[in-house]
Formats: structure tokens, sequence, C-alpha cells
């Protein structure tokens, strides 16, 4: 089954196309984005051709100028916001991603969602899970869906105000309104309108979370969900209350002080497997958490009501110095009953790492112990009990991700060619045929970000051999296709794809940007075109993540990432 990749690295050029070939082995029909955002990525599409995914960036939030910073005022040019009557897009498009949830940890300000899921069932439609659908600061994602048309997600709750007074030193009351949510996730069944959410185990502080990433044929979701509270995170969450013998004043609610905390470990880094330690940083995430978090199975019934659940293991057991969460995630799971994800362990120079699982009757088994390897996962599994993910080791100073493919009955573990030796390469997907979509670099060089484009991989070819997707679709498509998200037995193929479209600046000229959207591929009679030029392309680079990036997770950074680079120059021409 298909899952939500936790890895994906994003560093996509447009190229230049020539007129040198007149067929290609794809067709593409592109999915609209839903209304009123900007960019669309999809996760997962069945044999009906319906499709799951997230939509990003809002391009109608009403913007409440009274909430910014003195900074952020001006970094946008604003000296009186009184006097301001309409923003530039340069201006909207810094706001949107200054207060992205998740990341703008000032809780005085109530965050914009960067992602909201949507369906294509014919017609693109955004989906809310929760009761107040049009609040703008509620994060919601479909990660799969299966072949009775029933979709799993999560989403994170809205942004409330609460309003905190305490006595500053001059025993005077102050009165501060802060926006904080009801939870951090639920896991989320949906079917036909219907939602279900799925609570987890440990609620105690923030509500706790949880999050359903696949869903067989047979109502069996994979997912994870908070069991208990870190140890390094419960003294950290005592201490923001102070002692009654303290003299320190309390000035924000514990809500607040634990979602710092959350906010902190979820963007963390990590670090410990930097190419050089101590000299370098990793620019992987590690998604870390207040909570520890384990891998479940939910057995769901026509309504999405759990049944029964099985709780999955991690590769080792949590050290005695160790104080962080200590975590295990599924992120899909076949048709047979057999799940694959991310479990933390020990490099025995590295410390704590992720590292690809496969779970059986609970436990977790994992598809390699070599010491070469600091990071990874396990992203799909068919229905022959076939595993693709990838496995991160350092090459020429820089990390790099070499995908994999595993067979659970024999229990060997093959890596998967890429573009060329060194090819840092993810795959998403595969098939009951065998055939693999991802994503991989196509440009050698000792940059720590490359060229990336879709591919298509079949393991059951002889001389099989990597495609780029790219080449298999006609010359002069306006698309550059960067990711392959999911396979069907058919072969039809959805994927994330760059395209230019023109908007107006605060000048009144009319400017160009990239946008992504999402493209179903049909396969069709033909041959590859290979008709991309090199000297006509035009770089685009972008950060690489690991472990849970909802975000993880996905080509968000790339654009946020590509945004925030030219915001303060554009604010200034506007």
């Amino acid at each position: 089954m298909k899952p939500f990749s936790k890895h994906l690295l994003v560093a996509s050029v447009l190229a230049g196309c020539s007129v040198t070939a007149s067929a290609d082995t794809f067709s593409i029909e592109e999915i609209a984005t839903a209304d009123n955002f900007r960019n669309s990525f999809p996760r997962d599409l069945n044999e009906q051709g319906f499709i799951v995914g997230v939509s990003s960036f809002q391009t109608n939030v009403d913007i409440d100028l009274s909430q910014l910073t003195a900074t952020q005022l001006a970094a946008l040019g604003i000296t009186d916001i009184e006097e301001v009557t309409e923003l530039t897009p340069a201006q909207y498009d810094y706001i949107v991603n200054a207060l992205a949830a998740n990341v703008n940890n000032n809780f005085l300000q109530k965050s914009i969602a960067p992602y909201q899921a949507f369906m294509y069932d014919g017609v693109t439609q955004s989906v809310s899970f929760f009761d107040q659908p049009d609040d703008v600061s509620t994060i919601t994602h479909l990660n799969s869906i299966n072949a009775a048309n029933t979709a799993v997600g999560m989403g994170y709750g809205a942004y409330k105000p609460v309003e905190f007074t305490y006595k500053n030193a001059d025993d005077e009351d102050v009165t501060r309104t802060y926006y904080v949510r009801d939870f951090i996730s639920r896991g989320v069944w949906y079917q036909d309108g219907q939602t279900t959410t799925i609570a987890p185990p440990d609620q105690s502080v923030l509500g706790g979370e949880s999050a359903l990433m696949d869903v067989n044929d047979s109502g069996l979701a994979a997912g994870y969900a908070s069991i208990g509270l870190s140890p390094g995170a419960t003294t950290t969450i005592d201490n923001c209350t102070p002692a009654e013998d303290s003299d320190a004043i309390q000035t924000r609610p514990l809500e607040v002080c634990a979602s710092e905390l959350w906010i902190d470990l979820h963007n963390a880094t990590a670090n410990n497997i930097a190419p050089i330690l101590f000299y370098s940083r990793s620019n992987y995430a590690s998604r870390r958490s207040i909570y520890d978090i384990r891998g479940f199975l939910w057995q769901l019934d026509a309504n999405g009501e759990v049944i029964s659940s099985t709780e999955l293991g991690t590769l080792a057991e949590r050290r005695e110095d160790d104080q962080s969460d200590f975590s295990s995630y599924a992120f899909a799971v076949n048709n047979n009953g057999i799940a694959v994800g991310q479990s933390f362990t020990y490099h025995p120079s590295r410390g704590p790492i992720r590292m690809p699982a496969i779970f059986i009757d609970g436990e977790a088994i994992p598809v390699t112990e070599s010491d070469e390897y600091y990071w990874g996962s396990a992203n799909a599994i068919n229905d022959n009990n076939r595993v693709v993910g990838y496995l991160t080791s350092t090459r020429a100073a820089n990390l790099r991700n070499t995908g994999f493919y595993y067979d659970v009955d024999s229990a060997t573990l093959e890596t998967l060619p890429g573009f060329f030796e060194g090819s840092s390469t993810v795959p998403s997907d595969i098939n009951n045929n065998g055939v693999v979509v991802g994503t991989g670099e196509i440009e050698p060089s000792l940059s720590s970000s490359r060229r990336r484009v879709g591919f298509v991989y079949d393991t059951a070819a002889e001389n099989a051999e990597f495609i780029n997707l790219n080449d298999a679709i006609a010359c002069d498509s306006p698309y550059f296709i960067v990711d392959a998200r999911a396979i069907t037995d058919s072969g039809e193929v959805v994927a994330s794809a760059l395209k230019t479209e023109e908007y107006v600046d605060g000048e009144g000229n009319t400017q160009t940007r990239q946008v992504s959207v999402t493209i179903k591929m049909d396969p069709i009679e033909g041959e590859l075109n290979n008709c991309r030029e090199e000297e006509n392309k035009v770089e685009r680079s972008g950060a690489s993540f690991g472990g849970f990036p909802l975000a993880g997770l996905s080509l968000l950074g790339f654009f946020i990432t590509l945004s925030r680079r030219r915001q303060l120059k554009n604010i200034k021409k506007s």
C-alpha cells in the first residue's frame, strides 16, 4: 500500500525542451489545485482514479496586521498599519510564510495552516475534518486511499484564543491573549464526507498526537500515536510552572510553555548524523516530540470506528541516559497485515538514529544493522511483501540516500542503482508488479543539493534502468516532474510537477513564478523522448528533509525556502 513518505529531498531544475522526438510513454492529466490554494502535492491514488493529497499556501487569508511584531512590520516596510489599504503580493507571501503553523513559535499570533487536505474524485475538493472547517489555522492531511475509496490522514488542532492574567513585578495585572490548540494531532478516517478521529493512548499534555498514514483494503490502518511523555519533556514541562515557594512569575499558560517545547523538538535537525561531526550540521529533520510515539495498527469498521489496535515495537530499548523521546512509526501496511516504517535505534558512534523497520506481529524488525547507515525509512510495501525505502550514508562529505528493495519473506536486501553512482534516491511506492516510483538526483556534483526528478523503475524487468519521467512525456510539456508519489497495478502514476504561472506584482507588472501541481500519468504506447537539454536548464534548489516532515514532509519546504530568499528583495521593489 502507498504511504505518506517521511523523507523527501527537493532540489529541482526546470529544463528546456527540444523537439527531437515525437513519442512519449505517458499521457498527462493535470489535476486542478483546490480553490484558494497555490500549490498541490499528491500522496496517493487508487485504481478508480481517486487521488488524495495536500494543498499548500492559502491565497485568501484575512490578515490581521495588529498581530504582527514590530520586526515583521519593519521587514514589510510598514510604519503605520492604519495606512495600509492593500498588501502587495510580496507582503502577503511574507506574512503567510512567517505565520505558518508548526513553524511560527510566537503564540501571541494566530498561525496560518500551510496545508489542507484535498481529494480528487473527478472534482478537486478541499477536505475539512473538524468542527471549524473555515478556520485558517487548522492543518489537515490525506495520506492514503484504498480500493473502497476510504481515505486516511491526520489533522492538527485549530489555534484558539486563551486569555492569561498574571501580576508583574510592580504587582500590576497583565492580561495577554495566547493562541493554543486543544490537541496536537488526530488520526482521521474519511469517506463520503464522513470523518472519524483516532485518539492516542496518552493525551495528558496538549491533547497528545496521532496520525493515520495508510489503510489497506480490509480497513486495517497504519500510523502512530503518543503513549507517554518522554523523560526530558516531563522535566521541562514540570518546570513551566514555578514552585509555590519560588519568586518566579509565570507569564504564560502551561500550554504555551509546552507548545514552545513541542515546536522546538518538531523542527529540530538530526545533527548527530552530520557528515563531519562537530563541524557541520545535518539538514535531516529529526521531527522529535514531547511524547514517546509508537507505531500502531488499527482495525477499523465500515464507519471508521476502532475494532482493535496493536501497538508496534521499536528496534531497540531506550538507554537509561537517553532523556529524549524514543519512538516508532508505521507508514504503510499491505493486505497481508505487514506494516513498514521507521524506528529509533542506536548507532555505535552517532547515538539515536531513525532506521527502516518492518512490523510483524507487533515486533520491529530491521532491514539492515550495518553501521554504514545513519538514517532511513521503509516507505511502502506491496502484497508480495516487497518493501522499498531509503538508507542514508555519507558520500563525498554529504549525506546521500540510497534506495533499497527488501524481500520480507526471504529477508534479503538489495540497493537500487539510481541514475548514477551516488545519486540520492528516495522510493515512494511499489506496486504488485514490482514497479517502483519516487524521486532521485540526476546531476552528479559535490553540492549538498542536486537536481531531482521523478522516476520509475521496474524491478522485475531484465536490464532494468531508472527512467526519468520527464523523458517519458511530450517534449513540449509545460511540466517538470520532480517526484512520483504513487503507482497503481495498472501503471498509472500520480506525481508532483512544477509549471510556470503568471501573476501581477505590487507595481502592476506581470511576473512569473513556479507552482507545484498534481498530475496523473497514464501509460500509453510510445518511446522515451530524451528531449530535455542541459544547456537550457534553470536551477532551483531546496532543503533536504529526513524523518517525519509532514512534513515532512514535502515539496512545500522548497517553495518556502525559495520564497523567503526572495521576499525581502521583492518587498522593497513593491
